[in-house]
């Protein structure tokens, strides 16, 4: 996703890793309460989110953008604070996500410059593919469902989907798209344009989100 003629991709994995997993240590280290609160709050279990090798990053953190492989430029990267979201397939992390939060639980969910896809494809090879915008509502529905669906969570409907995505939803034999409310269904209609109206559905709770997928 880096525009920038001098991006060194295996420079940006090494930084990019080393943040994930200094993130994920993080929250299992001290004074972790909060994070830990917050993503069982969204229904995932420990074992879950060692897998998916969750993190949190405590403090924003401000970074020189040549040293991420962006080349001789005087921009910095910014690192929030938040719950810090890798997606690694086949052991190659492919992009990561931070999801900012408040105490009211208000969530924004931002990607690292650099990252190569703006969606997260789990379990691509089920037959059953259920779309999802809510990065933890996508993440909660892999982890009660993965069994039997590949889940695409895809955050910002801003962003367009790229060719790899495309590819899985052809290749489904089913597809279902979820939303939360009325204009998130009119953005993720525009995305998700060559799916039919009837395999669209609204949901309220993670739990009828669940609910919904089981009942398929």
């Amino acid at each position: 996703m880096s525009t920038n003629a001098f991006f060194d991709k295996m420079i940006w994995k090494t930084k990019a890793m080393a943040f994930v997993t200094r993130s994920h240590r993080h929250l299992w280290g001290k004074n972790n309460e909060d994070p830990q609160v917050f993503l069982y709050s969204q229904g995932l279990n420990n074992q879950f989110i060692k897998d998916m090798l969750l993190g949190w990053n405590k403090f924003g953190q401000k970074r020189p953008m040549e040293k991420w492989g962006f080349g001789p430029e005087t921009q910095t990267l910014f690192l929030p604070s938040g719950i810090v979201v890798p997606f690694i397939v086949e052991k190659e992390l492919k992009s990561v996500f931070i999801c900012l939060y408040n105490e009211n639980k208000t969530k924004k969910t931002v990607i690292i410059p650099g990252s190569s896809s703006p969606t997260l494809v789990l379990g691509e090879k089920k037959e059953r593919i259920a779309v999802v915008q809510d990065l933890f509502d996508g993440l909660f529905l892999f982890q009660e469902a993965k069994e039997l669906y590949g889940v695409i969570i895809h955050p910002d409907p801003d962003l367009p989907l790229e060719t790899h995505s495309k590819s899985v939803l052809k290749q489904a034999g089913e597809v279902f798209v979820f939303y939360s409310d009325k204009p998130q269904r009119t953005t993720t209609q525009k995305l998700f344009c060559d799916v039919p109206d009837h395999c669209f559905y609204i949901y309220q709770t993670k739990q009828e989100l669940k609910k919904l997928c089981l009942m398929h």
